[in-house]
């Protein structure tokens, strides 16, 4: 079975898991020839969500001697070495498109991650655009703070620079 990982900095593996993310993008490796790239997920395919270790397990879960073995491992802090055998949630992908990464509409930038506030009271209606971890102020659209957060997630630039991307649909399993 195959993992897939979501940033935890800025609230993307909780907004999986509250199944407020049913979204995700990833850039294309062949950019000259976007048709030509093939997806690491197909349609219809389970993928474990990674999680580190010491999110996840317990003594109940899976005994002394397995819990004492794991934490030693890389995977114990770091969900990059995780075993998807051993990990508890899944998402089933449903849906699998080749666009520009800016081609995303509003409505796909809320299935990724982002959510309407209604923010302060003292000056409504004053309906703002939000992410986990911004520590800015709100934006005006779902595409400006969707922006925003994939220069955070994957390096400043990278919204300007407007890669081809995998754009996966899923949904939480397990």
């Amino acid at each position: 079975m195959k993992r897939i990982l979501f940033n935890r900095k800025f609230g993307l593996l909780d907004a999986v898991l509250n199944r407020h993310k049913t979204q995700t993008r990833r850039i294309c490796l062949d950019q000259i020839n976007p048709t030509a790239n093939k997806p690491k997920w197909h349609i219809g395919e389970v993928v474990a969500i990674s999680q580190p270790y010491k999110d996840i397990l317990s003594y109940a879960y899976c005994g002394k001697y397995e819990l004492d073995k794991l934490t030693h491992t890389k995977g114990w802090s770091n969900a990059m070495f995780t075993k998807a055998d051993l990990l508890p949630h899944h998402i089933e992908i449903t849906g699998i498109k080749v666009e520009r990464l800016q081609d995303i509409s509003d409505e796909d930038c809320l299935k990724e991650g982002i959510y309407e506030d209604s923010g302060d009271d003292n000056f409504p209606p004053s309906i703002f655009y939000e992410f986990e971890g911004n520590k800015d102020d709100g934006f005006d659209t779902p595409r400006e703070a969707f922006a925003d957060l994939i220069d955070k997630v994957l390096g400043k630039g990278i919204w300007l620079n407007n890669p081809y991307v995998f754009c996966y649909s899923f949904k939480l399993i397990d």
